[in-house]
């Protein structure tokens, strides 16, 4: 399972969480961790529903405000 954009990613920044590997522009990673940390995992919700969560929170357990 994956998922790739075809773009470059020269002057982003990488992003890893849970085995994930993201790219962000720096001045917005900058301006979305004032707010905490960035969060990213596949889940599949309880109807089956599958997708990637991106989510800025203090602490992982922290209920998220979603991007």
């Amino acid at each position: 399972m994956g998922m790739t954009l075809e773009e470059s990613v020269t002057g982003l920044e990488k992003l890893e969480s849970n085995g994930i590997d993201a790219y962000i522009e720096s001045g917005l990673h900058e301006l979305v961790c004032q707010r905490g940390d960035i969060y990213i995992d596949f889940v599949v919700d309880r109807h089956g529903g599958k997708g990637f969560s991106i989510a800025v929170k203090r602490t992982a357990d922290e209920k998220s405000d979603c991007c």
